[in-house]
């Protein structure tokens, strides 16, 4: 594997992303909000890495496929690409907990997890035999792949390079470095996104740098799509020519993962001041107190759904339907969908923190 690296020009990114990482090492959450933050990680993982080649389920329709509910609004071909993105996610953590790094065995494994239940057209884990030009989700081109003749050679030195990268290079100059070189050869007829994404993810996890699992940098791929593609284009360039200078993409790469995290520590601040409102509210009579943990929860994960606030609380159904009667009155949150379906989503008094004193996006 042949790539330039101006490692100077990723040292302040590295130092960085390290006082993070103790920083999560070392964070003082409560356990159940960690648990929380966790799984909303989790699926905005998911519907991230699946939303940046095209899919358009919201995170509400991905948290109910990823429970084994009906999402009626999703087409079965995007069901199906959410449970493979999920399945090969779930594969890679199991194999980096085993000390494992990714080989070509693994690679095409991860593959055919991504394109679990699609058509065999796709031939998952089969290298491609045609070209593939890589175009982003609107399907503008952003770059030109090797021929298809060269591509079982460039995997398998590919392969060779990740079993001793760390000996060279930090780890996430590693998941960057195989992230890129993985997209830039675009082995596979379809789904190469996805299984870069669980490459480095792979890679991130095997070398402790999960952040606790509360971080979800496929998440900060999608809202920044437009610069993840453009930071791919800029160090591949627009045709595939080996010894390419990698340092944008790595240097894009190591930032995306210190966003990632300072999104979650923005978020855990706000839960802290969000939870001094409710409690404020619940000692004036103005919401149950069993609403501390549902609203809580609310904020984490961006919405709440009845079922949700009974596994909570303990709550029957009864007094589940007066105490979310009273969250909506009081402007905590707002009812959405049919009544069947029906989950609720941040109203005005949980969107306005009183440090921020502005308004945070219902999908952020």
């Amino acid at each position: 594997m042949r790539y330039r690296l101006r490692t100077r020009a990723l040292t302040q990114p590295l130092i960085e992303l390290d006082r993070q990482r103790w920083l999560f090492d070392n964070l003082p959450i409560d356990p159940t909000h960690a648990e929380w933050m966790r799984r909303r990680a989790w699926v905005r993982t998911i519907h991230g890495s699946a939303r940046i080649e095209g899919n358009t389920a919201s995170d509400v329709e991905v948290e109910a496929l990823l429970a084994g509910e009906a999402a009626s609004k999703v087409s079965v071909k995007e069901a199906r690409e959410i449970i493979g993105t999920r399945d090969a996610l779930t594969l890679a953590d199991e194999l980096a907990a085993r000390g494992l790094n990714p080989d070509e065995a693994i690679v095409r494994e991860l593959h055919r997890r991504v394109l679990w239940n699609q058509s065999p057209l796709l031939t998952p884990g089969e290298y491609r035999r045609g070209e593939n030009r890589v175009v982003d989700a609107d399907g503008n081109p952003i770059f030109s792949t090797p021929a298809s003749g060269d591509v079982p050679e460039l995997m398998r030195a590919l392969a060779a390079w990740l079993a001793t990268a760390t000996t060279r290079h930090a780890p996430p100059i590693v998941a960057a470095l195989a992230h890129l070189e993985f997209v830039a050869i675009h082995p596979f007829n379809d789904g190469n996104g996805r299984t870069a994404r669980a490459i480095a993810r792979m890679i991130l996890v095997r070398h402790g740098y999960a952040l606790g699992g509360l971080v979800s940098l496929d998440a900060q791929l999608d809202l920044d799509r437009s610069a993840y593609f453009a930071a791919i284009r800029e160090a591949a360039g627009q045709d595939y020519v080996p010894g390419y200078d990698a340092t944008p993409f790595a240097r894009y790469f190591v930032r995306s993962i210190t966003r990632s995290a300072d999104h979650v520590l923005a978020r855990l601040r706000g839960l802290g001041e969000v939870m001094i409102e409710i409690r404020r509210a619940i000692a004036a009579g103005a919401l149950p107190p069993a609403m501390i943990d549902g609203l809580a929860y609310a904020w984490v994960n961006r919405h709440l759904r009845a079922g949700d606030y009974i596994r909570l609380t303990g709550r029957s159904p009864q007094s589940t339907t007066r105490d979310l009667e009273a969250a909506v009155l009081g402007g905590w949150l707002l009812a959405s969908g049919e009544r069947r379906g029906r989950y609720y989503v941040l109203g005005p008094a949980l969107l306005r923190t009183p440090a921020q004193g502005e308004i945070v996006s219902p999908s952020s």
